[in-house]
């Protein structure tokens, strides 16, 4: 594989901090992070690049200073409002997160406040990292706005429903303890401690296991959250993705290494 350099746009940056690895940074840090339709493009650009790069296993986001993600660029969206354009919600959405399916782990590493299309972007995402410092909110009904990205269904889910109607009913914020607890955050970070790093070190977790095994193990936890039937998606992946693994070099391998008491070898995914 190809050295990769680290790459900086206007208001965020994308590093490689291992071989099968890729973070992207919100800098935005005197606007909270928050995401502009050119920098939420180009943010989508790089999962893109993620599912389609074979030696491209894990991705995470996370951000600079106060703020994780304060969510769309409110005054962008005043002077559209103003100039009579009507903002899309279409999937993937912010970013390329609320909505988004795509075929790899993307780890959330919430740094700090993360608030409105900032928390429908976690919502969606496989793995939540958050600092004990960390607080979310939706606050949209305080601005006559509704989060329709996609994370009150996906919320509802997890959360479940009075408790994800608190939240959007209230507008109110809750510490990253709550979320934990409730079940939304995976892992909590101690104060002093960097949480983009500790989502790092769980990314290079993930790579020491099968890369195919990674993609399907993932789809098939999503399909059992997103399909309203758990047969079927068992179904699903037993009949449509359970055989691509079977056929794949990293299926016999892992139980080969196995077998012969090392550690195995595993190739980039073909999935």
């Amino acid at each position: 594989m190809a050295s990769r350099q680290p790459r900086e746009y206007k208001h965020f940056r994308v590093s490689y901090p291992d071989k099968h690895i890729v973070q992207v940074t919100i800098n935005r840090p005197d606007k909270l992070n928050c995401i502009n339709k050119e920098t939420s493009a180009e943010i989508a650009q790089v999962w893109d690049e993620l599912d389609g790069d074979e030696s491209l296993w894990v991705g995470i986001i996370t951000g600079v200073g106060r703020a994780f993600c304060t969510g769309a660029d409110l005054h962008e969206w005043n002077e559209m409002n103003r100039a009579g354009v009507v903002n899309s919600m279409a999937a993937p959405g912010l970013a390329g997160l609320p909505r988004r399916s795509g075929k790899k782990p993307i780890i959330a590493a919430v740094n700090g406040i993360c608030m409105g299309g900032g928390f429908e972007m976690v919502a969606n995402c496989d793995v939540v990292i958050a600092a004990a410092s960390a607080i979310f909110s939706l606050p949209e009904v305080k601005r006559g706005i509704v989060p329709v990205a996609g994370c009150l269904p996906r919320l509802t889910r997890t959360l479940g429903l009075q408790r994800t109607m608190d939240l959007v009913l209230t507008g109110r914020t809750v510490e990253a303890k709550t979320l934990h607890d409730w079940g939304l955050v995976s892992r909590l970070v101690p104060a002093g401690q960097d949480v983009a790093q500790a989502a790092v070190e769980v990314a290079r977790e993930m790579c020491r296991n099968s890369p195919d095994a990674l993609i399907v193990g993932r789809l098939g936890v999503r399909m059992s959250w997103e399909y309203g039937n758990v047969e079927e998606s068992v179904s699903a992946l037993e009949h449509s993705w359970y055989p691509k693994l079977m056929a794949g070099a990293n299926f016999a391998e892992g139980i080969r290494a196995f077998t012969e008491k090392r550690a195995p070898k595993w190739l980039d995914s073909k999935l």
